[in-house]
């Protein structure tokens, strides 16, 4: 299955604009694609971790479907609790959680239902914005290719027939 062809190289200006829009577009199903998790009332604890720095929150929204008792369990690295809270919601009703690292690490939380049964929506909000430094460097790239792009096109030779005066024929 080989080919008798040769494609042309690609251009370092196509390589930055390809990883710039790549970048951005990343980011976007980054930030974009957060939902919901559904805790059935018999179901096991939901846990899951996130990596904060100081004065970073995790904010819990939990929406039930019928009267609940939720309890919220925070951990640090070294599985000493450091957040523990219990809320019993009306069926229906949501409830808004929310807690701030006082120290950086990995933070381990638990999400029960209790009695009941809802969804959970975990936010992660950071201090820093750190989580948005993607958009800029996809951004620089992409200029960049860009620049590249008009650098390389001013530099190209154009290819052209040259033909000489136009002839006239006479029969």
């Amino acid at each position: 299955m080989g080919g008798a062809g040769a494609a042309p190289a690609m251009k370092m200006s196509d390589i930055f604009i390809l990883v710039g829009v790549s970048i951005l577009v990343g980011g976007l199903f980054i930030h974009g694609l957060s939902s919901s998790k559904p805790v059935p009332g018999d179901a096991e604890p939901f846990a899951n971790g996130a990596s904060l720095l100081k004065q970073d929150t995790i904010e819990f929204s939990i929406e039930t479907s019928n009267d609940s008792v939720v309890s919220i369990e925070i951990q640090n690295e070294d599985q000493e609790s450091v957040f523990t809270d219990t809320k019993t919601v009306a069926g229906g009703g949501s409830e808004t959680v929310k807690f701030t690292a006082s120290e950086g690490g990995f933070f381990t939380y638990s999400i029960e239902f209790v009695e009941g049964s809802g969804d959970v929506y975990v936010d992660v909000d950071r201090n820093l914005f750190i989580d948005f430094i993607i958009y800029p460097i996809g951004a620089l790239c992409l200029l960049f290719g860009f620049y590249k792009r008009k650098d390389e096109q001013q530099g190209e030779a154009l290819d052209a027939v040259l033909e000489g005066p136009a002839q006239v024929v006479v029969e």
